[in-house]
């Protein structure tokens, strides 16, 4: 698997504070590692801290590449909000999207990068960007497959579903406790480093 030896800054102890602090075990923590430290090597030897750009941790790492929510994700996991991850970035993310992370800790993070507008809860517009998202757009005329009126539709129809208080928006404890319903969410909120 490798030594931490090989990476500088990645010391046997911050191996061992980060396989204590996240839901990754040590393997996958050097994996993660060996990965991250390829985009420039010289960089992160300067600076084990080094914030690399999107575009370039998006090269390295496809399931942002390909994530229709690769924005927010980077907005919500980036510890500065600048678009840019450090190894510690990254890490936490992986920690989050491990199928070893429970899925309340999975809800709550998931709750932030749906949160588009991050007004602390899920909103009509929130859930009508998320089908934007989903939706993608017809291939030949690039028309969306779903006119605003039938978005507005569906999300007035999950609200009145899942807002307990009904007052107009999902809160963060909605959505947990929505989400702890959906057995298929911890597979789907989830990608292999």
């Amino acid at each position: 698997m490798g030594s931490s030896q090989s990476y500088p800054g990645l010391t046997e102890d911050l191996l061992d504070d980060y396989t204590n602090l996240t839901y990754l075990k040590k393997g996958e923590i050097l994996h993660l590692m060996k990965k991250f430290n390829s985009i420039d090597p010289e960089k992160l030897e300067a600076d084990y801290h080094h914030r690399f750009p999107k575009e370039d941790i998006m090269k390295k790492f496809g399931a942002l590449r390909n994530n229709p929510f690769s924005d927010r994700i980077f907005r919500v996991f980036s510890s500065k909000q600048d678009d840019c991850f450090s190894f510690e970035d990254m890490l936490d993310l992986c920690s989050v999207m491990s199928s070893d992370c429970p899925p309340e800790v999975k809800a709550a993070w998931a709750f932030r990068i749906f949160d588009i507008d991050e007004d602390n809860q899920i909103t009509e517009s929130d859930i009508c960007e998320i089908i934007n998202r989903l939706t993608a757009p017809e291939p030949t005329t690039g028309e969306r497959y779903l006119d605003e009126c039938s978005k507005e539709k569906i999300a007035k129809i999950i609200l009145e579903e899942i807002s307990l208080d009904k007052n107009g928006g999902i809160a963060a404890a909605e959505f947990k406790y929505m989400i702890s319903r959906l057995s298929e969410f911890e597979t789907s909120f989830y990608f292999r480093l």
